[in-house]
């Protein structure tokens, strides 16, 4: 007897078996929980099997449905990435693109990326989107943006529909208001007198980088962090970044006796594959990679 299980049935399973409830797959896929449910039940009369047990509101998956999983959300993730090729291969010219960044990534090295494709690319307008790490590379998976400009993590993406480009190094330095007294050079201990500004990015990716005060504060918006800074505490920056608050007077760079002068972290460009059965999108991926390289290496 042959199964007749459709790629929707499968997509729903999915996702309620990842919710662990009909409601929050029913959102998370845009369509009625009723057509979500059956759907399940569909699949569970054709194989005259339960995968899931109500239990209060949630859908608890049977161990006929963890057997089913993996292969499940395998099928899903290659129909997705299916349709997206078949998309950058017909869609046409392209006459507008999302980048995504974090927060951590320094806005000059974003208009070096604009200022490099305007000249080629005159008609494409860029929108500039900044997203946490979990949200975007959702969205490069969904094909909702061409490329993520992130800080590496030094471990590779588990997504076998994602691709990651190692784009090079940004050098970073310990920063404090130019009106601290605290010794220069200094030390980790000194430091951790003080309190630590971290970027809220860095820390949900546990990027501290140096085991600093137990007295921290985290922060959004890197402007604020700037901010702050001029009065308060220190902070772990990239050099671009603080740059301009150092020419302006109001942070100075401290030398850490326990920290190397190379603190530096790693710089990717996540991107779905699908884009390289596109030749424009392919060639921009690299040319937005071309750009990056040499602007760090200029730094």
């Amino acid at each position: 007897m042959m199964f007749m299980i459709t790629l929707e049935q499968i997509t729903c399973f999915t996702a309620v078996y990842e919710k662990q409830s009909y409601s929050s797959a029913s959102k998370d896929l845009n369509k009625a929980r009723s057509t979500v449910r059956e759907r399940i039940n569909a699949i569970e009369d054709t194989m005259n099997a339960v995968l899931f047990n109500i239990e209060g509101k949630k859908a608890v998956p049977t161990p006929i449905a963890d057997g089913l999983y993996p292969r499940a959300k395998l099928l899903a993730r290659q129909s997705l990435e299916f349709q997206n090729i078949a998309l950058s291969a017909y869609q046409g010219e392209l006459n507008e693109l999302n980048i995504q960044h974090d927060t951590t990534i320094s806005p000059k090295l974003l208009i070096a990326i604009e200022k490099g494709i305007n000249p080629l690319n005159k008609k494409i307008k860029i929108n500039w989107l900044q997203r946490a790490r979990a949200a975007s590379l959702k969205n490069i998976e969904e094909g909702e943006a061409l490329v993520s400009i992130m800080t590496g993590l030094g471990k590779l993406h588990p997504n076998s529909a994602v691709g990651t480009i190692n784009l090079g190094i940004e050098q970073l330095g310990v920063y404090t208001s130019s009106n601290n007294m605290c010794n220069n050079p200094t030390t980790v201990n000194e430091l951790r007198t003080l309190p630590q500004l971290i970027l809220e990015e860095d820390f949900n990716n546990n990027l501290r980088h140096i085991e600093g005060a137990s007295d921290y504060e985290i922060i959004t918006s890197i402007p604020l962090l700037l901010e702050k800074l001029t009065y308060h505490g220190w902070a772990l920056l990239p050099n671009s970044i603080a740059h301009s608050y150092i020419k302006l007077g109001l942070i100075k760079k401290l030398d850490v006796v326990e920290v190397p002068n190379t603190l530096s972290k790693e710089i990717v460009a996540f991107y779905n594959l699908s884009s390289e059965a596109s030749p424009e999108q392919h060639s921009l991926i690299m040319r937005i990679s071309k750009i990056v390289r040499e602007h760090l290496e200029h730094k």
